[in-house]
């Protein structure tokens, strides 16, 4: 018996090592290029990262409008990331670390370290990136990229929006977005 014993003791460890994620090195670099518009209910917009079966990973950026409540007088605020990120949910800290002003018009870049929202390393497998930007009123935009994290850099893509109306007002908000994964950054 105590034979037994000591031999799961010695194979417990090998055993645990082996259902341990294997974390990928790099970084996930979104590109954003912003056009900032004039009207209610613009310029507002959300980046963030899902898992596989569709749950939020962690939020790399959403305006500062949107993270503070936003959504509650104007529920067309980037709605499904509201839906995904249940902000009133969520500490004010946790809201600080990844909401900002609306930046100037300019390229946008957004780095995701392959953590998630509790900073804990994510671990290889397939993500989808998430840019999701309220055009006017409750006209969006949404921007997905099925990805694959595994230590393999690839180049960059360019993602295709899809637009939740027909109200092509605004459409020069979110003029490009692009994702790349790099290797040891």
């Amino acid at each position: 018996m105590k034979t037994h014993f000591l031999f799961l003791l010695l194979l417990l460890p090998l055993l645990m090592g082996g259902c341990k994620k294997t974390t990928p090195g790099g970084e996930l670099k979104i590109n954003v290029e912003y056009e900032r518009q004039s009207g209610r209910g613009s310029n507002q917009w959300a980046v963030w990262i899902e898992d596989s079966e569709g749950y939020m990973v962690k939020t790399l950026f959403v305006t500062r409008f949107t993270a503070d409540g936003g959504f509650i007088p104007r529920p067309g605020c980037v709605p499904l990331w509201v839906s995904k990120a249940q902000p009133n949910d969520l500490s004010q800290e946790a809201v600080d670390a990844f909401s900002g002003a609306t930046p100037l018009s300019g390229m946008q870049t957004y780095v995701w370290d392959l953590t998630d929202a509790d900073g804990n390393p994510v671990g290889k497998g397939d993500y989808v990136v998430m840019v999701e930007a309220t055009l006017y009123g409750n006209s969006q935009v949404v921007y997905r990229a099925p990805v694959t994290i595994d230590n393999k850099e690839w180049p960059l893509i360019s993602l295709e929006p899809v637009y939740t109306s027909d109200d092509e007002t605004n459409r020069g908000m979110i003029q490009s977005v692009s994702v790349e994964y790099l290797i040891g950054q």
